[in-house]
């Protein structure tokens, strides 16, 4: 009885919505000379204090959802630019098409946020 008194009150925690994300990220990327060379920027916000997040390890993995794992583009890692809290990125992608470009993000704050971009020759 005990038992079962134990996890009906642990339900409530275990069904309850994960906490909301301490930064907030904005993910934006452009063709840089051409289509499949995409330049990202990509700022990080304290969501509390509203401040830049500085001296963040930003790094940008590319994959096509529409070919899991069939293509090799290198994971790059974005250098801290200008405004504070933002940082730049250069992918080099294989094809057009939709690209998910995964954004890890290591200290001060542990993160991970996902953007898609239509990828299309001109």
């Amino acid at each position: 009885m005990r038992a079962v008194a134990l996890v009906l009150a642990l339900l409530p925690s275990a069904c309850s919505p994960p906490a909301p994300r301490a930064l907030d990220i904005r993910v934006s990327c452009a063709p840089e000379g051409h289509a499949l060379r995409q330049r990202c920027a990509v700022t990080l916000t304290d969501r509390r204090t509203g401040r830049p997040v500085e001296r963040a390890a930003v790094s940008l993995h590319a994959d096509m959802p529409s070919m899991p794992l069939a293509h090799s583009v290198r994971p790059v890692t974005a250098a801290p630019g200008s405004p504070a809290g933002t940082y730049h990125g250069t992918l080099e992608l294989e094809m057009t098409g939709r690209w998910v470009i995964a954004v890890r993000i290591a200290g001060p704050v542990h993160e991970q946020v996902t953007h898609a971009i239509d990828v299309e020759q001109r």
